[in-house]
């Protein structure tokens, strides 16, 4: 699975992330699982009155293998764990493009009486996506951060898991996997 991140500037407000995710012409079929337009806009009012730099977490994971939307929501969900986030404040949107299916979670900044923690968010999305593509019996991508991952889920107790994603790190570090775009390259490609 591949998990990406993105942190929306509450200066550029919720327009062109809610018609990405709501409306993406590209998409042959879009579910709304939760969430709406207007909450994406009042989160942002929201991130303005409490003067924050960043509005909304935008998480987008497309996975390798097909998954239900049930799968897809229950994924969605140990992200908001994860990341201390209220699941009751999420807008959860599933694409369906190509025939294959993929989500959209996006995370409201202001959590009610704190920040959404952003600490090594990157290495933390990636430890869930293998967890869940283990847990799923899907076939496991190697991701940038996989020898870091492996040793957190040792700390965790998570010896079997850790050793599969071991399996995974490359010999030698100018193998790692890169991302082939960024997402502003992506854009700007299409």
């Amino acid at each position: 699975m591949i998990i990406q991140e993105s942190r929306i500037k509450t200066r550029s407000g919720a327009k062109a992330i809610a018609r990405h995710v709501l409306r993406g012409p590209k998409n042959e079929a879009i579910r709304i699982m939760a969430g709406s337009d207007w909450l994406l806009h009042d989160v942002m009012r929201e991130a303005r009155r409490e003067k924050l730099t960043y509005g909304l977490r935008h998480i987008a994971f497309n996975p390798d293998e097909p998954m239900t939307d049930v799968q897809l929501a229950e994924f969605a969900k140990r992200i908001c764990l994860e990341f201390y986030a209220d699941p009751e404040h999420i807008t959860l949107v599933i694409h369906q493009k190509d025939g294959s299916t993929h989500g959209h979670l996006l995370l409201p900044e202001w959590q009610q009486d704190h920040i959404l923690d952003s600490r090594f968010s990157w290495i933390r999305l990636e430890k869930l996506a293998r967890l869940e593509e283990i847990r799923l019996g899907h076939a496991l991508v190697a991701g940038r951060h996989d020898r870091s991952i492996a040793k957190a889920l040792r700390k965790d107790g998570k010896h079997q898991e850790a050793e599969l994603i071991d399996a995974l790190v490359p010999e030698q570090p100018a193998d790692k996997p890169r991302a082939a775009y960024t997402s502003q390259s992506h854009r700007m490609a299409e």
